[in-house]
């Protein structure tokens, strides 16, 4: 059964990435919460390391990764993250940006 890894960090966007997403603008630099479905209940930060540079990040800090539990999206300041939640168990990852 996968879990899902939330890792919470803060990146340059290079503009550099693998794919077109709604990007924040090049040279920006944003806190970010990355949603990593993994096999292994445990952190894992090169893999997310990884996926930060195939969304286009730069000087990548990441703190450490820690397991979502389900039940803590069916609160109503959480409900912003169910979809990020949903598109990591189906993509394996998913990024929510800020400023």
């Amino acid at each position: 059964m996968k879990s899902v890894y939330l890792y919470i960090g803060t990146g340059k966007y290079a503009g550099t990435g693998s794919f077109e997403w709604h990007s924040p603008r090049v040279g920006d630099t944003h806190k970010f919460i990355l949603f990593a479905a993994q096999d292994l209940d445990e952190r894992l930060d090169s893999p997310a390391i990884e996926e930060l540079k195939e969304y286009g990040f730069a000087d990548i800090i990441i703190g450490e990764g820690k397991p979502i539990s389900v039940e803590s999206l069916n609160d109503p300041q959480m409900k912003v993250f169910q979809s990020h939640y949903e598109g990591a168990l189906a993509d394996g990852f998913a990024l929510a940006w800020y400023p």
